[in-house]
């Protein structure tokens, strides 16, 4: 019997990766600009977190295998 390896949808669809990326984006500058005083700072580590939080719900609903690959542990 031969198993059949899941793959997430971001690796073959484009309209996908385009929206994971740019949710993965936003996250990257959340952390970057945190705590700085810049007008993209969200706030503190805390404040990150939660809104990483929100951005892995939203992958998830795009594609459920992606998320269980970069989902906070």
């Amino acid at each position: 019997m031969v198993k059949k390896k899941l793959t997430p949808k971001y690796n073959d669809n484009k309209a996908v990766k385009e929206k994971i990326d740019r949710l993965l984006k936003e996250n990257a500058s959340n952390v970057a600009n945190s705590s700085t005083g810049s007008r993209l700072d969200i706030g503190d580590d805390d404040s990150v977190k939660e809104a990483w939080g929100i951005i892995q719900e939203k992958i998830k609903a795009i594609d459920p295998i992606f998320y269980e690959i970069i989902k906070e542990r």
